[in-house]
């Protein structure tokens, strides 16, 4: 029987195979197009080889010379004892905060000491504390030498005394906020979790209603997490609901004190306008009666009712709390807000009863003018004052918090007293330094740091905080490490101070965990994984090359000896000589560096003192300033290289499309040309150039297009990773334009101009690297992490149903808690693939891998009607949110995406299905932050290092591709063609589109920059009038209709995330399809001025998570993708002979059948305009497809 099965299953693919033929042999042209695509791809190869060879230097470096100055040896070291280093330096700063408490506590020893703060405000300690090396606290064991130096200094960002007497309000620091403080605070002498009802009284002043609001504002947000609060107001008939993971319809009334539900809070109340009635106080009584019963509620509850004066004159409204009889675990409290005449002067008094009929003012417990912010935080503590205290006198570590201001979270160190509090804030960047920029080799190893509830609080593969745009959601263990036995290793970690344990995984790989205490604070743990795959030896001798002529990046400060200074694009560059970057991963403290170089007084002083390390040629004459000690070797090699840069910048054949050059070790180390003023926290080992490469070190990596922070417009990274034992792993690299891609596809196969042809390039991922939908201006949609599946989603559906060429896979991403879904290319394509389903259809596509890379190259031939529109990829408009979370087919199409692992963490989650093998996601690369720190002023003033002369290029095809040039062919209404396009500066014309404001805020309409015209001959005035004229008469045909139509045309539809209102990164509309018209093709760029973040076209905040629903419509939340004229006609994956078992879900997410609405919150500033007129009519509408949804 196996054997006939076995014969069925060749003649099936035998036949298949000769169908092919066949319809190869009746399609000639089909044919063709295979063998030249092939062709196209082996072209592609031979010239991105040629290029990592003769423009980066690949083999330029294996024939350095080779100074044998001394010999230096790069093995790494022992597990054991890099574990112990991060542990004994977390411990010396934990003891350094300890001891500083010490000595507060001797001094401040009366029990009448009000709350103090210093400093006040809190932003001005921007400069340290040091703690010097004396008197500290249980480092008897630690080897002074190793320690003493002013990078184990401790940087403290504040100290306080938080007093009983005045609710922890420090009086002479009003003006600044305390709620992390007033957090913290609470959490310390109230930990029991306790459940507080608000009830709120709306049938007042607007002054008062205005009061109440911030006062319940200000007591929620001092409530814990495992806290929970119900916001009753007295004219609504509902309570307030709040965002609810574990409920089944995805809301409650019941509210965890989450980030997420206080933010919901804060944006209800805003809402909130004074009433003309109140429910009966009877209403409100059995409601809050209702509450009483309801069962998994703390213990410890809180009923708050704030009100007016109408309660002293009306003893009825006393009625709306619950009867309690003798129950010690309930208060009742009333904010009674006293009015005066001129209802401006207002008091506030708080009165605490245990019975309901019982309000005599022998129970008031405050009474305060409400004269600033700072009292009604004091009011607001006084009421969880009456909650129960539980805490004794000893040490505790608080945290960590996040704090907007500093971008960073902070760790607190207390000591609780009888009177009040006293503490410290940390760093929490200062504390684990070591676990946030370890490096392990080659990915096998990883770092974390875990408290004792078994929550994970900091681990390698975080986001560095100082560049990360959302906060951690900090999570446990088992989501970190999601083994079966991680049980087992969680109970082994809490019992024994330090050891180690070992676990198989598999055939081919184990897993050894190691781990020590830092006091009973923390447990740092340090994770290995075993493989059986060979891995070059590391251990090996180097030798240093050492060099007088290194030009620091700082050019600002260190300008060259000898040439000037001149501005490439946006930067402050020089062209005499290449520069050396220091990024923080360099230094021995990275958080010490950076807080240096935030000090621009001193940061002249720390980078003289590296200067003067680094160009030593004697090695061990001067004392090292606190870099690692690969550091001075790094830096003499790579200064090596640049005078081989330098001469293929200014002389080499593709001068005109580089924008620089530039390698990096894996210390941190990176040199640049042409010279150029970086940014000080960036860190080139995170990047994606540089990550990519390092994990694929025999493949050239094509990075997708992003938006070049140094001016030059969407640039493409060209990288490659070098490994020999005669100089460290280092990754070369450059940056090209976006139009040089394209100009190599058509220089190659004229087809590729054709209309009806679109060839492209992807990367392993599926991220367009070059498409013609990319470069076009009359295209519309954001440029920057465009997929196969926005541009093409046609031919990504029929590439779906090729075995062994893409797959669908997910992976963990835990300090976010979502589940990423993407796609994962065989980069060892032999073959060329093509349309999978039988039949002749008017689009037909072709794709192959380029050898010796990440990409493909593949060609679309379409010649559909432009008016039929086929099947689409499923997506999300407004975020990257998957719209069906309850399973992932291989064969069904849909963007990348993500969904919560949230749900996971109920109480009532099915457990069972978290076994299921997901991986960890690793870390994740770091983006372009485009913060304007690139001394654009100061480069306004330099001349330009380089005379593109753009108007010199007289055809589309030499201007495409050249720095700093755009062939101009839309007029500024972004529709209508130039009659005569020419070649001009990209600030001029940007994308195409004559006088577009560019993502840097220039080239607006009607004005062009000072050195666009710089050589123009007279066509350039000419051109200019009369496009001034046509704008003047195009606006008085406007301003004469407006006039005249009676229909307003002020009616705008405003679409993106709730969230990103105030978000200048995301003003930009997220309606990415080619199919709708261009508005002055202005929806590619940002808003003028704005040079923050480029968009992208997903982007999801963290807290406000739709749903995962598992039926019915999806709610207007699936888009169709941007169609290209590929796209005409779809193909039916319906046919038999292309289904295989393969199309049965494989995996599945047992999230509940629920609808979360999504938080009607002002959105972004993207609009949409429609048209207007008598003759107009405007609806809203939403347009649903026959999805399957289970």
């Amino acid at each position: 029987m196996k054997l006939i099965f076995l014969f069925f299953i060749k003649a099936s693919l035998f036949s298949s195979l000769l169908s092919n033929d066949i319809n190869c042999g009746k399609n000639s042209s089909r044919c063709d197009l295979k063998t030249r695509i092939r062709n196209l791809s082996e072209t592609l190869a031979s010239r991105f080889n040629e290029m990592v060879i003769k423009e980066l230097g690949s083999e330029y470096t294996s024939h350095l010379e080779i100074r044998t100055t001394y010999k230096i040896n790069r093995s790494s070291n022992a597990d054991q004892d890099v574990l112990t280093s991060i542990v004994d330096k977390l411990s010396y700063k934990v003891s350094s905060a300890t001891n500083i408490l010490m000595e507060m506590n001797d001094t401040f020893k009366h029990t009448n000491t009000p709350s103090f703060t210093h400093p006040c405000p809190f932003n001005s300690i921007r400069k340290t504390v040091l703690i010097k090396n004396s008197n500290i606290l249980d480092i008897s064991l630690i080897e002074p030498s190793s320690l003493f130096g002013r990078f184990k200094d401790l940087k403290v960002k504040r100290q306080y005394f938080l007093s009983h007497l005045d609710y922890a309000t420090d009086k002479d620091c009003t003006a600044m906020p305390h709620t992390n403080l007033r957090y913290l605070y609470h959490k310390i002498v109230h930990p029991d979790p306790k459940y507080v009802v608000f009830i709120v009284d709306n049938f007042v002043h607007s002054e008062t209603l205005q009061h109440i609001i911030n006062v319940v504002k200000e007591t929620v947000f001092a409530l814990q997490s495992t806290d929970m609060f119900t916001v009753k107001v007295a004219n609504a008939s509902n309570f307030m609901k709040f965002e609810d993971t574990c409920s089944i319809d995805g809301m409650s009334k019941f509210a965890n004190a989450t980030d997420t539900n206080k933010l919901l809070l804060r944006e209800y109340l805003t809402t909130l306008e004074v009433a003309d009635s109140l429910l009966p106080p009877a209403t409100i009584n059995k409601e809050m009666k209702n509450l009483l019963n309801e069962q998994q509620l703390p213990a410890n509850k809180l009923f708050i009712y704030l009100t007016d004066t109408k309660i002293l004159k009306d003893d009825n409204w006393l009625k709306v709390f619950p009867h309690m009889e003798n129950n010690a675990t309930v208060k009742l409290a009333i904010g009674l807000f006293y009015e005066t005449d001129d209802n401006k002067n207002k008091s506030l008094g708080i009165l605490s009863f245990d019975k309901w009929h019982n309000h005599s003012k022998e129970h008031s417990v405050m009474k305060l003018h409400i004269n600033n912010s700072g009292v009604i935080g004091q009011v607001a503590s006084a009421f969880l004052s009456l909650m129960p205290t539980n805490y004794e006198s000893k040490t505790l570590v608080e945290g960590p918090i996040w704090e907007a201001t500093e971008r960073d979270y902070i760790i607190s160190l207390v000591y609780p007293i009888s009177s009040g509090i006293f503490g410290l804030d940390l760093y929490w960047s200062d504390l684990a330094e070591d676990i946030i920029y370890f490096k392990g080799r080659d990915g096998d190893k990883r770092t974390f740091v875990m408290d004792f509830s078994g929550k994970i609080l900091m681990h390698s593969h975080f986001p560095r905080p100082e560049s990360t745009s959302e906060k951690i959601k900090f999570t446990h263990l088992e989501s970190i490490e999601p083994h079966k036995f991680v049980g087992k290793l969680k109970q082994k970690m809490l019992q024994k101070s330090s050891g180690n344990i070992k676990f198989d995984i598999n055939n081919f790989t184990n897993i050894l965990y190691e781990w020590k205490w830092v006091h009973t604070y923390y447990i740092v743990c340090l994770v290995t994984e075993y493989k059986n795959d060979s891995k070059m030896n590391m251990s090996n001798i180097y030798f240093s090359r050492s060099s007088k002529d290194i030009l620091f990046h700082r050019l600002d400060l260190f300008p060259p000896k000898t040439g000037k200074l001149c501005r490439h694009f946006k930067q402050i560059s020089t062209i005499d000589q290449g520069t050396v970057y220091l990024s923080p991963s360099s230094f021995q403290s990275p958080f010490a560096y950076l807080y240096d170089m935030a000090d621009g007084q001193e940061a002249l002083a720390y980078i003289q003192n590296y200067l003067a390390y680094i160009k030593s040629v004697a090695h061990g004459l001067l004392s090292n300033p606190g870099l690692k000690n690969e550091i001075q070797q790094d830096v003499g090699f790579l200064n090596s290289i640049l005078s081989f840069y330098k001469r293929q910048h200014l002389h080499g054949p593709l001068s005109n499309y580089v924008v620089r050059r530039y390698a990096a070790t894996e210390s941190g180390v990176l040199v640049m040309f042409p010279g150029t003023v970086l940014e000080y926290d960036y860190e080139p080992v995170r990047r994606p150039w540089y990550t990519n490469a390092m994990e694929n070190p025999d493949k050239i990596i094509l990075t997708p297009p992003t938006l070049d922070v140094g001016g030059a417009g969407y640039i493409i990274s060209i990288s490659y990773a070098l490994q020999s034992p005669i100089y460290p792993p280092m990754v070369v690299s450059m940056d090209v334009t976006m139009g040089f891609l394209y100009k190599l596809l058509i220089e190659n196969m004229p087809q590729c101009s054709l209309v009806y042809i679109k060839c492209f390039i992807m990367d392993n991922r599926g991220y367009l690297v070059s498409h013609p939908g990319l470069m076009d201006p009359n295209s519309s949609g954001p440029i920057e992490q465009q997929h196969i599946t926005h541009k093409e989603s046609m031919i990504a559906i029929d590439m779906l149903n090729h075995k062994g060429f893409v797959t669908k896979k997910m992976c963990s991403n835990f300090f976010d808690k979502t589940i990423q879904r993407y796609y994962e290319f065989n980069m060892s394509l032999p073959n060329v693939l093509s349309n999978i389903v039988s039949g002749d259809h008017c689009v037909h596509y072709h794709i192959t891998a380029i050898p010796g890379t990440n990409s493909f190259i593949g060609l679309v031939n379409s010649r559909c009607s432009l008016g039929s529109i086929g099947p689409f990829c499923p997506c999300s408009m407004f975020d990257r949110l998957c719209l069906n979370c309850n399973r992932m087919e291989q064969t069904e199409c849909e963007c990348p995406c993500e969904c919560s692992s949230e749900w996971y963490e109920c109480p009532n989650a099915n457990k069972s299905n978290m076994s299921q093998d997901i991986p960890l996601c690793g870390m994740l690369p770091e983006k372009n932050n485009h913060k304007s720190h690139y001394f654009h002023n100061y480069a306004e003033n330099l001349k330009p290092c380089f005379d593109f002369q753009c108007e010199n290029y007289l055809t589309h095809s030499s201007c495409l591709g050249v720095l700093a040039c755009e062939w101009c062919q839309v007029d500024a209404d972004g529709r209508t063609p130039l009659a005569a396009p020419f070649c001009t500066s990209q600030s001029t014309c940007f994308n195409g589109v004559l006088g577009a404001v560019t993502p840097y805020g220039e080239g607006t309409f009607g004005q062009v920059n000072r050195d666009a015209f710089a050589s123009y001959s007279a066509i350039g005035p000419i051109a200019g009038c009369i496009v001034t004229i046509s704008l003047v008469i195009a606006v008085a045909i406007y301003c004469y209709r407006q006039n005249t139509t009676t229909a307003s045309c002020h009616n705008l539809y405003v679409d993106g995330p709730a969230e990103t209102w105030q978000d200048i990164d995301v003003q930009l509309s997220y309606m990415s399809s080619d199919d709708m018209p261009d508005q002055n093709g202005q929806d590619k760029l940002l808003p003028v001025m704005e040079i923050e973040a480029p968009i992208s076209p997903y982007r999801v905040v963290t807290g406000y998570r739709r749903s995962h629903t598992a039926g019915g419509s999806d709610h207007g939340y699936s888009t169709m993708t941007p169609h290209e004229d590929s796209e005409a006609t779809g193909f039916s994956v319906n046919d038999p002979t292309i289904l295989s078992d393969d199309t049965k879900s494989d995996v599945s997410f047992p999230v509940p059948t629920k609808v979360k609405h999504r938080h009607n919150i002002p959105t972004d500033l993207s609009v949409t305009v429609l048209p207007c007129g008598k003759n107009s009519v405007i609806a809203p509408v939403t347009v649903h497809r026959n999805m399957e949804t289970s």
